[in-house]
């Protein structure tokens, strides 16, 4: 039995040691210094105990290091994914928005009177140009948000928003505009050209201000007003988990958990 000096040296020690451990600074002279107290009480199993519980604290510490890079590389992926998201949707509203503005603002009485032949035939063309801009953006989004509709929820509202052509189906008919079963828009130029030296009060009603035009600029205005809420969080879609992630996976944390066993492991040889 070791004796009451030898005792309290020893458990002097294990305080000196603990209080390291604790810090995360636990050196190799303060465990030589342990084990060499604990030898004089014929403790032969000391450093066998703390070599396991240091083996025990090591593996674990190595498991949690292994699922934090794991998990560093899923969030690294996640917002990779995040940003590109964002760029492509960024620029499909912004390239919406800027050619439904265009064709809002359009000049579709393209021969008034006294215009002639060739101005006529430059003002036609530009407002045919302006369709045809306006029809290729559209359907460039309507697809983008097609794809990445199971994004989130936002996005799969949004791309149902924006695929209402079909409800104007009737109307855009008149001005050169056919509306697809996807949803997309196809523009007969032929036909536009006829609409706007005919009726071009009637194309703009239905193209330019106050129509179709007009109502996707603001549908694409609103959007970009979204984009940072398009693409879910990590914290929207783990809730609490990411705070709970974050405490387990700190180092503060591991040090602290191999700290507390080798505490343990020296208070178990004790008593």
């Amino acid at each position: 039995m070791a004796t009451v000096s030898a005792t309290a040296r020893n458990t002097g020690l294990m305080y000196q040691f603990a209080a390291k451990s604790m810090n995360g600074s636990a050196s190799n002279n303060a465990m030589q210094g342990l084990i060499g107290g604990l030898s004089s009480s014929k403790e032969n199993t000391a450093w066998s105990s703390i070599s396991s519980a240091a083996s025990t604290g090591l593996s674990y510490a190595t498991a949690v290091a292994s699922n934090r890079n794991s998990l560093s590389s899923v969030l690294s992926d996640y917002d990779a994914a995040k940003k590109q998201f964002t760029k492509e949707y960024d620029a499909a509203m912004g390239d919406l928005g800027k050619a439904a503005n265009a064709l809002k603002n359009t000049n579709f009485r393209v021969a008034p009177e006294g215009t002639s032949d060739e101005d006529a035939e430059k003002n036609t063309q530009a407002a045919v140009g302006a369709v045809q801009d306006f029809a290729k953006a559209y359907n460039e989004t309507i697809s983008f948000l097609k794809d990445n509709k199971d994004v989130s929820k936002r996005v799969a509202a949004l791309g149902n928003s924006f695929n209402d052509a079909s409800y104007f189906a009737k109307s855009l008919s008149t001005a050169g505009v056919s509306v697809k079963s996807n949803g997309e828009l196809s523009v007969d130029t032929e036909r536009l050209t006829k609409a706007l030296k005919e009726n071009p009060s009637s194309v703009e009603a239905v193209l330019g201000k106050g129509g179709f035009a007009d109502r996707t600029a603001g549908k694409a205005e609103n959007a970009q007003r979204q984009s940072d809420k398009m693409f879910p969080s990590v914290s929207s879609m783990l809730g609490s988990s990411v705070s709970e992630a974050k405490r387990m996976y700190s180092a503060n944390t591991i040090n602290r958990s191999m700290a507390y066993e080798n505490v343990g492991t020296m208070l178990n040889m004790y008593f």
